[in-house]
């Protein structure tokens, strides 16, 4: 049975249950009804089945310590048309109040009043719970952030450090093979020398034989020959 169908029989129920006697019902038909479309609607309303259906439903609401005033439409209908159109949303606090009060604000029943009162209770205490682990997400990202942070010093010291290291590596790479090259240079420089000098004293040496053989050649020749006789 849907719902339009449902509350438009306890409305036509209302109206029959204002007269003493079917009879009497029957005599003051429901607006907009033809005579014989009441007819059938009184004789349900009359039959045994339904007047019994009727009593155990009286006799549960009486039990009901607590009354929605949400009709017969679900809970979940309900939310759907009061939750908030912009951010789509309703807290249960909010539901439970708006489906527990009458049109004056009153509430249903004091045992109504005191489950809101709970039930807000325990929404604050859930948003109190959320704050909390929110400050402490906050606090545990901020210390990932400076953990971070202090490692991303430490690795630029390291790598500087090892800059550094690099750097004094290659100076003294480029000073050992200034200094192999500069000693190979003078001794290079110094076999040339020394080379040099060879030359010159065998040039000198040369030179010095030649003058002593001229010498000799002109004493020869300056000296007379004797005669023997």
């Amino acid at each position: 049975m849907n719902t339009a169908y449902r509350t438009h029989r306890n409305r036509m129920f209302q109206h029959y249950s204002v007269f003493n006697s079917k009879e009497e019902a029957l005599e003051h038909p429901y607006p907009e009804m033809n005579k014989e479309e009441w007819t059938r609607v009184c004789d349900l309303f009359a039959s045994e089945e339904f007047q019994r259906r009727s009593a155990i439903n009286k006799e549960n609401r009486a039990k009901l310590k607590i009354v929605h005033t949400s009709g017969a439409r679900s809970f979940q209908r309900a939310r759907a048309l009061l939750k908030n159109p912009e951010s789509d949303e309703i807290s249960p606090a909010l539901l439970y109040k708006k489906t527990h009060t009458n049109k004056d604000g009153m509430w249903t029943s004091e045992d109504a009043r005191e489950n809101f009162l709970e039930e807000a209770r325990l929404q604050i205490e859930e948003m109190r719970a959320r704050q909390l682990e929110y400050e402490a997400l906050l606090v545990k990202r901020s210390d990932m952030e400076q953990t971070m942070r202090e490692h991303l010093q430490m690795m630029e010291e390291q790598q500087r450090k090892k800059d550094e290291e690099l750097m004094q590596m290659m100076a003294e790479q480029q000073r050992k093979k200034d200094e192999e090259h500069r000693k190979m240079m003078e001794e290079q420089q110094r076999t040339l020398v020394e080379q040099q000098e060879r030359r010159m004293q065998l040039m000198a040496e040369q030179m010095r034989e030649q003058l002593v053989e001229q010498i000799r050649q002109l004493q020869s020749r300056s000296t007379p020959k004797r005669k023997f006789g």
